[in-house]
């Protein structure tokens, strides 16, 4: 038997031919038609001017817009008198965490500016959105962090985290190991972890509600059963939240930016494979600087 294939390979030292089998990936495929409709606003490695357009008011809408909407709705908690839960004193999402936020999302567009290859262009695009995802996840994240901070112990605060991160962990060696046997058809090796991991992606949810915090709302709380169990549904509804995130990153995310890193890898093996001109393939803009791959065509 291949001793490769008992060891774990990395994702990021695949061959040309061993990359290509990221194209049978399913949620790759899903994303596709996503990447498709993007790439038709790209030619010659400029963006059309409608789409310029369209992606600013959309940045404006979304996430800036959202993200916005959502320091407001922290203010708003922490000033409101009416407020059925308790939340803590000091807010966590402050005017200056959103702007640090905002810096560092325009960071990355800026910083994005630095890729120009025209192939690569639509995947820029979609790691902005992904970045804004992250970002909205983030600030609700911290909105809720102080109503926990006013209502659970330390303990119950680091248990519900706690749970969060292994599910996080589960979600990346599943996905990871799906990788590595969709590249390198990697044996699968049915370890125990491996199983638990299984069983947390399929049943999370339900164990995240045993025994963690059900006493705690349901009985410690000064509210009635009503509030308690939409208190309780709320939390549940925030952890699962999260779960969808990253399961959207490790499933669809990872897969979809490998294979942007190995057409950057590999651009001239990707492009004959594609059946693209030069041209085509690198854009105009990037080939006034970069007139050496002329000579491929």
């Amino acid at each position: 038997m291949d001793s490769r294939k008992l060891k774990k390979q990395s994702i990021f030292k695949a061959s040309f031919e061993e990359s290509l089998n990221l194209e049978d990936d399913g949620f790759v495929k899903l994303q596709q038609e996503q990447h498709d409709r993007t790439a038709k606003f790209f030619k010659n490695g400029y963006a059309s001017l409608w789409f310029r357009i369209r992606s600013l008011i959309l940045s404006l809408i979304f996430p800036v817009g959202f993200n916005f909407f959502l320091l407001i709705v922290s203010i708003e908690f922490h000033e409101s008198k009416t407020l059925t839960l308790p939340i803590a004193k000091h807010e966590s999402l402050t005017v200056n965490v959103f702007l640090i936020l905002v810096f560092i999302w325009f960071s990355f567009i800026v910083i994005g500016k630095w890729v120009k290859r025209a192939y690569l262009l639509p995947y820029r695009y979609q790691f902005h959105a992904f970045t804004f995802m992250v970002w909205f996840l983030l600030e609700m994240d911290l909105v809720v962090f102080d109503i926990l901070l006013a209502n659970l112990s330390t303990f119950e605060i680091i248990a519900i985290y706690g749970i969060m991160m292994i599910a996080t962990y589960m979600l990346f060696t599943i996905a990871l190991a799906g990788l590595r046997k969709l590249m390198y058809a990697e044996l699968s090796e049915d370890t125990f972890l491996y199983k638990i991991a299984k069983m947390i992606s399929l049943y999370g949810m339900a164990i995240l509600g045993i025994g963690i915090i059900i006493k705690h709302i349901l009985g410690i709380f000064s509210l009635d059963v009503s509030t308690s169990i939409k208190a309780f549904g709320f939390l549940l509804l925030w952890i699962f939240c999260n779960i969808v995130v990253v399961a959207i990153i490790a499933f669809i995310g990872l897969p979809y930016f490998l294979q942007a890193y190995y057409k950057w890898k590999y651009p001239e093996e990707y492009r004959e494979w594609e059946g693209k001109s030069v041209e085509e393939w690198y854009g105009k803009k990037y080939l006034k600087k970069h007139q050496e791959y002329l000579k491929h065509e």
